[in-house]
């Protein structure tokens, strides 16, 4: 697949970036028109405690106590340096004496998230934010929130760093980018894309890890 590639930096932050490629492309719940790269975010130190900085302002501005980072799709990196910024001093808590804890997720054979019983006391009671590398529909964080709830857990909000939407199960998304910085993105239902109908092969299926080519 020879597609162009563009890089997209954040209008907050220059240092922080994501990458989009054209195409046509399928997730478990959409065909796309681009991909979106969120690789060096998670996975570049520099790149992530500044994108980090970025999610946490959110919270410190709204006053949302976070007492657990769910990391979905390998934002744990990410979900370190985002914990570690909501723990810092600031004006609205100048002296924090509680620990944000940061957890990965892990699925059992019917896709449903489940957590072990050593670590069901960091979600039962707790204030958790979820955290996603890319929204398209929602449905993946749909299911993590219902997880969260079902385990005795309080949704404090949900972070991504692409959304193309605003709110999941009408809990707001705070992303540092969104559909308006991929100018023409557009996800479409399986039974309704365009690129199908046009008889236009499928460049890659995709999701949270990355994309296999076709």
């Amino acid at each position: 697949m020879d597609k162009p590639i563009y890089t997209i930096t954040s209008k907050s932050d220059d240092r922080v970036f994501i990458h989009a490629m054209p195409g046509h492309f399928i997730s478990a719940s959409s065909h796309l028109n681009y991909y979106v790269g969120t690789s060096d975010i998670k996975h570049n130190h520099n790149v992530s405690v500044d994108a980090a900085m970025l999610l946490a302002r959110y919270y410190a501005e709204h006053d949302i106590h976070v007492d657990t980072v769910l990391c979905l799709y390998e934002t744990q990196a990410l979900g370190a340096y985002l914990a570690h910024e909501l723990a810092r001093p600031n004006m609205l808590n100048p002296n924090p004496d509680d620990t944000v804890f940061v957890l990965g997720s892990e699925y059992d054979s019917a896709g449903n998230l489940i957590f072990r019983d050593n670590l069901k006391k960091l979600i039962n009671g707790k204030n958790v934010l979820v955290l996603i590398s890319c929204i398209t529909s929602g449905r993946t964080v749909a299911r993590a929130m219902e997880s969260v709830q079902y385990y005795g857990g309080r949704v404090a909000g949900v972070s991504a760093i692409f959304s193309a939407t605003d709110t999941v199960e009408g809990v707001h998304v705070d992303s540092i980018f969104n559909a308006d910085d991929i100018p023409g993105y557009e996800a479409y239902a399986p039974h309704d894309c365009p690129h199908c109908r046009a008889g236009e092969r499928v460049d890659a299926i995709a999701n949270g890890y990355g994309y296999s080519l076709l």
